[in-house]
């Protein structure tokens, strides 16, 4: 009775140690300078993006060459995704337009000119080395004298897929800029 129990004690402590192991976390970093690019607006609100489920939380997935998209083992990102690619595209917006760029809830005073809405049909890394967003995103002018707009985009990053998280995580930062740039170019002059 004594070696079942000291066998079972044992067996739940591997597994605890086993359950500890907190996974890696992982931040996208700030991309470089990107052209700057003139628009009609002085200020832009960022709608909280829409991403699919598997880009929607902390998961850093990757799809394999079937296209099944799979969650990498024992990495997160650092936080969850709808609120981290709201973020960088704002600040990929501001940096771009010089213009006052904030995601909603609007936290200023006066209202913004315009609102950016992006919807994310996919967001992924493949295991082949790149990077893809696709969907749409609008353009909600807060003067009705204007047009509102609608444009679909494919913007594709590679990435040296052997240098793992890392490259994974500079590859979706690059591609969040040329969103970014994007947007500022097609949606908001």
């Amino acid at each position: 009775m004594k070696a079942f129990l000291t066998a079972s004690a044992l067996c739940a402590a591997t597994l605890m140690a086993a359950c500890s192991t907190d996974p890696d976390l992982y931040v996208a970093p700030k991309p470089e300078a990107v052209q700057q690019v003139r628009i009609s607006y002085a200020s832009v609100a960022v709608q909280e993006v829409s991403l699919p489920t598997y880009a929607a939380s902390q998961d850093i997935s990757v799809a394999d060459t079937t296209g099944k998209i799979s969650p990498a083992s024992d990495s997160l990102w650092a936080d969850e995704g709808t609120r981290a690619v709201t973020l960088s595209l704002a600040q990929g917006l501001s940096d771009v337009t010089n213009a006052r760029v904030a995601p909603a809830p609007w936290p200023f005073l006066n209202r913004p000119d315009v609102t950016v809405d992006v919807r994310f049909e996919s967001f992924v890394a493949d295991a082949a080395g790149t990077f893809t967003l696709r969907g749409m995103y609008f353009i909600a002018p807060e003067d009705a004298g204007r047009a509102d707009r609608s444009r679909s985009f494919e913007i594709t990053e590679g990435y040296d897929a052997t240098a793992g998280i890392p490259a994974i995580a500079a590859a979706r930062s690059a591609a969040l800029a040329k969103l970014a740039q994007d947007i500022a170019t097609r949606g908001l002059r």
